[in-house]
């Protein structure tokens, strides 16, 4: 019998222990900067959601206890309550800080000057409470631009690994870059003191049981965005030696200049 001259079956390329470390620790990298940014998406519709239905006509079922009139009765120009001031399960009333308002018939705001705050009856966004509001909006937004960013780094890791693979500079910057973009978004949402006044806004109670829902999700929501956030960010991290070691290769010896 003739031997060799049958084909050998083809076998997958084995890698060492490092490679799949690597290639699971970059995985795992993108996966969590996805799961933030995700996040991130849904907290910033969550809160978008809370603010609908402080003007205008109501728009979903997550009811504040106090709002603003409808545009029929500008808060500015009339300063006594009409039947036609609220939307339907609201009565107007009228306080000597903000003027007229609509309240809620069947929910108490838990702390109504908070809830007040919040809701800006004036539009001028003068209180403490407002200001908190605006900024925590604002870091959000930031957050999620930042998430994205975030990913599109990654993927640049990832495809680095396919077409440069001895282009360690580039991919141990590429990871340093991504590490530090993550850090800045998990640290703009903390810094701004969203967890504090997540915690204020369910404390003041100023949603009928949808809202106060909503509240509760957006809390989740917001401890996971931090949670993955910081784990993406050192896992982007925890790639750099690798890459300025090894690049992006998966097998054989280390780069050498």
């Amino acid at each position: 019998m003739l031997q060799g001259h049958f084909p050998k079956p083809l076998m997958a390329a084995r890698f060492g222990f490092r490679a799949i470390t690597q290639l699971v620790v970059t995985g795992a990298a993108v996966s969590t900067a996805v799961t933030a940014f995700v996040c991130s998406f849904i907290l910033e519709q969550y809160l978008d959601t809370l603010n609908q239905n402080f003007r205008g006509k109501l728009k979903q079922q997550s009811l504040p206890c106090v709002r603003h009139t409808l545009k029929e009765c500008p808060i500015n120009t009339v300063d006594k309550c009409w039947d036609y001031c609220c939307p339907i399960g609201y009565f107007c009333s009228k306080s000597p800080i903000v003027g007229v308002f609509c309240q809620y018939g069947t929910v108490t705001c838990g702390d109504h000057n908070w809830c007040r705050d919040f809701a800006d009856m004036p539009d001028t966004c003068l209180t403490e409470v407002c200001r908190r509001h605006a900024m925590v909006a604002r870091v959000t937004a930031l957050s999620y631009i930042l998430a994205a960013i975030g990913i599109f780094l990654d993927l640049i890791d990832v495809i680095s690994i396919c077409t440069i693979p001895d282009a360690i500079v580039f991919k141990s910057g590429v990871n340093v870059f991504s590490a530090l973009v993550k850090l800045i978004s998990f640290g703009v949402i903390v810094g701004a003191g969203t967890s504090e006044f997540l915690q204020q806004l369910e404390k003041a109670a100023c949603f009928n049981a949808d809202g106060m829902q909503l509240i509760a999700g957006l809390r989740f929501v917001y401890f996971a965005f931090v949670l993955v956030s910081a784990i993406s960010a050192f896992l982007s991290l925890l790639l750099s030696p690798f890459s300025a070691y090894y690049g992006g290769k998966l097998t054989g010896i280390p780069y050498i200049k």
